[in-house]
């Protein structure tokens, strides 16, 4: 998916399988060596249609196969590390606002 919001409504709708299991939790953990695969459904592949995945730069803890015929598949390498995730976060910030909550 091209955005985080798409990515977590792809997994709730529940187009999304982990390990030839189906996942809908968007906040579900991935380990080293699962497999990450679209369900084999025609509204599956119908909500994938509009992205491409060929421009797109993938992480380093992933491998993406996509082969003529098939579906795409992901394999976890690794645990994603912080560099990797280009989200811009002050961590000081949000440690700040929860020790006013407590």
């Amino acid at each position: 998916a091209s955005t985080i919001p798409a990515a977590r409504q792809l997994v709730n709708h529940r187009h999304i399988l982990v390990n030839n299991h189906v996942v809908d939790i968007p906040s579900y953990r991935c380990k080293p060596k699962d497999i990450i695969t679209v369900r084999n459904r025609p509204t599956s592949y119908n909500a994938l249609k509009g992205e491409s995945l060929l421009g797109e730069k993938i992480p380093d803890h992933l491998t993406l196969s996509l082969s003529e015929g098939s579906r795409p598949t992901g394999l976890v390498n690794r645990i994603a590390s912080r560099e990797s995730v280009n989200l811009n976060i002050n961590e000081l910030l949000v440690v700040e606002y929860y020790s006013r909550k407590a």
